[in-house]
């Protein structure tokens, strides 16, 4: 695809457009932190059972969000209604879902928990998330994607800060001594006051991507497919031929974010066990937000003036100096050098955790074919899943054998390792300049 590189503005009615979508991936973030934690600790903390129940959940949870994101992806693909193939997905999803999250917090024991979160979000949350996501490369045009995505993702580190900011409040109001053991726990009080706010958010969000967004109109959308015969074309081999370099992708994004998923999945532990204090790290946490928020924009930007390919390496590169100076920041040594180590480090690692998805998600959407976008979105979900499992994993054994730090260091050798392959895929924007 060719574009001059003049005409590279964003029109008042494409700015609305991304103020939506930017929305809606708010309430995808805000909903999927309140899903990952409030959800598991309501187990632990309210019911009082042990961690294989949590276990169980959260396996069951993957699993339908590995069926579902492709089903409802195929589902709204072949769509035709007067209010487009990806609205009425958006609101029936975030509706249902939302209000799955709200009756959670209500559950009286385990099996209802497993119904409200195993089958009715994991169904209900999955129908919104395909629709969202495919909703990106259908409005945005690909000379326009890089900066879009910088400025979606934004809105998602946004949708992060806000659901940090109700799990600090949700443990100053409603966390008590735990009755059973040493600490303290969340009352169902206050799961429910977190979980209300996820879900209720996630509703508004669907109705507004509803009411708001603008869908390309039924006549010009290729011809209906049946179910069948789309699920059947996942496992064709001359398919992945004519998609090889989605797939090429694919395999790529699943490297990197083992990387991300090895440090993510402890994140917060380590931070905790470093010892700082609240104003410590909410200082380095406001410094990384402010870097994040400039580098997302700037790749973006990078990304659509100079095509997605050719500056990744580099990207990757910046965010795991991060990556590798992280393990020489030292528990509970106060001097002034050790901390400002830290706020040094923990900026890079933010941008190769929240930032990079910015050029790697547009680079990705412009391999997305035109008429199946939403099919393959569910595809590429398969990253996240094998990525978290893999990296979770092994970050568990390195922190384990080595201690927790060092799993920064695998980290950024594994995001490092994912170049090579990257390379190897297609470069989708090719600009002429004139």
């Amino acid at each position: 695809m060719e574009k001059s590189e003049k005409d590279r503005g964003f029109s008042r009615a494409l700015k609305l457009q991304i103020v939506v979508l930017g929305i809606l991936f708010t309430a995808d973030q805000f909903f999927g932190f309140f899903e990952q934690n409030f959800i598991n600790t309501y187990i632990a903390h309210v019911l009082f059972l042990p961690e294989i129940y949590v276990a169980i959940m959260v396996s069951l949870s993957s699993v339908m969000g590995l069926i579902f994101c492709i089903v409802w992806g195929i589902k709204s693909d072949n769509t035709r209604t007067k209010w487009g193939r990806r609205r009425p997905f958006l609101i029936t999803g975030g509706i249902i879902a939302g209000f799955g999250m709200i009756m959670y917090a209500l559950s009286p024991d385990y099996w209802w928990a497993l119904f409200w979160d195993v089958i009715i979000i994991g169904v209900a949350s999955n129908m919104y998330y395909a629709s969202e996501r495919a909703a990106i490369p259908d409005t945005i045009p690909p000379e326009k994607r890089g900066r879009a995505n910088g400025m979606i993702t934004i809105f998602g580190n946004i949708g992060i800060l806000l659901a940090l900011a109700m799990f600090l409040i949700s443990y100053e109001i409603f966390a008590v001594d735990n009755p059973r053991g040493p600490g303290t726990i969340l009352t169902q009080e206050g799961h429910l006051f977190v979980l209300a706010m996820g879900g209720i958010f996630f509703a508004v969000a669907g109705t507004i991507g509803f009411l708001f967004i603008r869908e390309i109109p039924n006549s010009e959308m290729p011809p209906v497919k049946k179910f069948g015969e789309e699920f059947k074309e996942l496992f064709s081999l001359e398919e992945m031929r004519k998609q090889k370099d989605f797939f090429k992708m694919v395999g790529s994004y699943i490297v990197y974010r083992t990387g991300i998923s090895l440090v993510l999945t402890f994140l917060f532990i380590y931070l905790f066990a470093l010892g700082l204090t609240t104003m410590e790290l909410l200082s380095a946490i406001g410094i990384a937000f402010f870097v994040l928020v400039i580098s997302t924009l700037s790749m973006g930007k990078i990304s659509d003036k100079f095509g997605r390919k050719k500056f990744i390496p580099l990207f990757i590169v910046v965010a795991s100096i991060g990556f590798f100076l992280m393990p020489f920041v030292k528990p509970f040594e106060n001097s002034e050098i050790n901390i400002l180590l830290f706020y040094i480090a923990l900026p890079f690692v933010v941008i190769g955790i929240l930032g990079l998805p910015a050029p790697l998600d547009a680079w990705s959407q412009d391999l997305l074919p035109e008429d199946r976008r939403g099919k393959f979105l569910g595809v590429l979900n398969l990253m996240w899943v094998i990525s978290q499992i893999i990296g979770s994993f092994v970050g568990a054994l390195i922190a384990m054998m080595f201690g927790l730090s060092w799993i920064f260091l695998a980290g950024g050798i594994i995001i490092i390792s994912s170049i090579p392959l990257f390379l190897k895929v297609k470069e989708t924007l090719k600009l002429k300049i004139e």
